[in-house]
């Protein structure tokens, strides 16, 4: 039944293609997947995340793993992920995933001849698991964190029940997870802090200059605008018009044409692309980011960081800005994410419901005077005692290594 509704939604998919173009070219790639995939002749190591968050969130774990004698493969399912990897020296190999069709799956995995393969986090494919179980190859779940709602629905839950039975070990991100594993007799598992905390850290290691945005910004006060989604724009867009004694960086979630142009709309004043900054216009105050990678290195430049999101499906990342000493603000849908708590709790971070509570807010927040600093080390403080030791989940991985 699952392959028959798979095939089904893979037709749905060709057709919602032909509309979309940003999609088109992962359809050519998807179509393509197998017969533009070499076979390993040695066993590699396989990572496989969804979509560059799920990197962002193992990245400290494949460098550990880049100091072991194996190489490593590594898929991504979403464009964004596959499109905008750059750690190139990190992997011997990087392709997409392919829908998960049986027999093609089969085919892939073959090709990709892996020892042992790690999930970040969420991303569990019903015919790539049933494979590498039935081929006797160890799966690790690294960073599972499962919804209330979702495990509560009992198709859903017998869906978790089958799969997540088959791998070798999960590392939880919270006891909720923990708690289901257990009471559903998957024993293997264990909870682990979030390793996105350590990549964080690691960045704030990576000298990062720009002198265009230095001249740009003049040493004014700046906010930043992350990942911003068009549902944030009613929020912001007035802010951005009005407050002409400040900066305004604006970093949309998605970085292409449409979303370009559609930001644009909004921006009644003098702006600039950050493409075109080379090219001087420092008569202004606002700049557009059109180039993907940049958003966790201009959180430096920034005092005040409004992150997106929190007006649609959930609020992105915060705990980047909060490395810097932003403080942050952010829509109401925020509950999912754990760290959003202790930053409301210690008054770094506060959470708006509509353009007035925007407004108030800001205002407060530039009344107040706190030093970035002072917020920089409570926020520091937070992510060095939530750091995960990798030593603990590599014991286990490197079990598995010493077979081969």
């Amino acid at each position: 039944m699952y392959n028959f509704i798979l095939r089904i939604i893979y037709l749905l998919i060709n057709i919602y293609c032909l509309f979309f173009k940003k999609y088109r070219q992962w359809l050519r790639k998807q179509k393509k997947i197998i017969q533009n995939t070499s076979k390993n002749s040695k066993k590699v190591i396989w990572i496989h995340c969804a979509s560059m968050g799920e990197y962002e969130s193992i990245k400290p774990l494949l460098i550990k793993l880049k100091n072991t004698r194996f190489k490593t493969n590594i898929t991504f399912f979403s464009p964004s992920g596959y499109n905008n990897f750059k750690d190139f020296h990190l992997v011997e190999k990087i392709n997409y995933l392919p829908i998960d069709i049986k027999n093609n799956m089969d085919l892939f995995i073959k090709k990709i001849n892996p020892m042992i393969v790690i999930i970040s986090q969420n991303d569990i494919w019903p015919n790539m698991i049933t494979i590498l179980k039935k081929n006797n190859i160890p799966i690790y779940g690294v960073g599972l964190k499962l919804n209330q709602t979702k495990i509560s629905n009992w198709f859903i839950k017998q869906y978790y029940n089958k799969y997540l039975n088959m791998f070798s070990h999960i590392f939880c991100l919270d006891d909720l997870t923990y708690k289901f594993l257990n009471k559903n007799k998957i024993s293997k598992s264990s909870i682990i802090n979030n390793i996105r905390f350590n990549q964080v850290l690691n960045e704030l290691e990576i000298t990062y200059q720009d002198d265009h945005l230095t001249t740009f910004l003049k040493n004014k006060t700046t906010m930043i605008y992350a990942s911003i989604e068009k549902e944030d724009y009613p929020i912001i867009a007035d802010h951005i018009n009005t407050k002409s004694n400040m900066n305004h960086i604006i970093v949309p979630h998605e970085i292409d044409v449409n979303t370009i142009e559609n930001l644009k709309k909004i921006i009644r004043k003098k702006h600039i692309l950050y493409s075109n900054l080379k090219n001087g216009l420092f008569d202004r105050n606002i700049i557009i980011i059109d180039v993907f990678g940049l958003l966790k290195k201009l959180y430096k430049f920034s005092k005040i960081a409004y992150v997106g999101g929190g007006f649609k499906n959930g609020v992105h990342n915060t705990l980047e800005p909060a490395a810097y000493g932003n403080t942050i603000l952010f829509g109401p849908n925020y509950k999912n994410f754990p760290e959003t708590f202790f930053f409301i709790e210690k008054k770094v971070a506060f959470s708006v419901k509509n353009k007035k509570d925007f407004e108030n807010t800001f205002n407060k927040i530039i009344a107040d005077k706190k030093l970035k600093k002072d917020i920089l080390k409570i926020n520091l403080n937070y992510l060095n005692a939530g750091k995960q030791d990798l030593e603990n989940i590599l014991g286990h991985i490197k079990n598995d290594l010493k077979k081969n």
